[in-house]
């Protein structure tokens, strides 16, 4: 058998991977929990003041809808982050079963 000269071991990329997609899930729910507590304390404080402008209202309700948004937006580059470390082990891991074969 030839053995390959790499840089990396598939233990530690499975274990990177699992982490991305631990953290991916913590980071969506505490962006979730923010944004709750948000609309809980709009609600407690229904109407709510906003500014006489239109440009200041859209600017106050970018405010709370934003929260949202860039909680989904970290989970997702999360979890294509824990999808690609997965798949190119696969390919890997397909390349070496491969080139062992073509040379028996």
């Amino acid at each position: 058998m030839k053995e390959q000269n790499t840089f990396h071991s598939q233990d530690a990329v499975l274990r990177i991977s699992l982490w991305a997609n631990i953290v991916s899930w913590i980071v969506l729910v505490l962006y979730l929990l923010n944004f709750s507590n948000d609309v809980v304390g709009l609600v407690q404080n229904w109407p709510p003041q906003l500014p006489s402008g239109v440009f200041e209202q859209i600017v106050a309700w970018a405010g709370l809808v934003s929260k949202p948004m860039f909680g989904v937006m970290y989970f997702l580059v999360l979890q294509g982050i824990t999808q690609l470390l997965n798949l190119g082990l696969d390919l890997f891991l397909n390349s070496g079963s491969n080139g062992e074969a073509e040379e028996k």
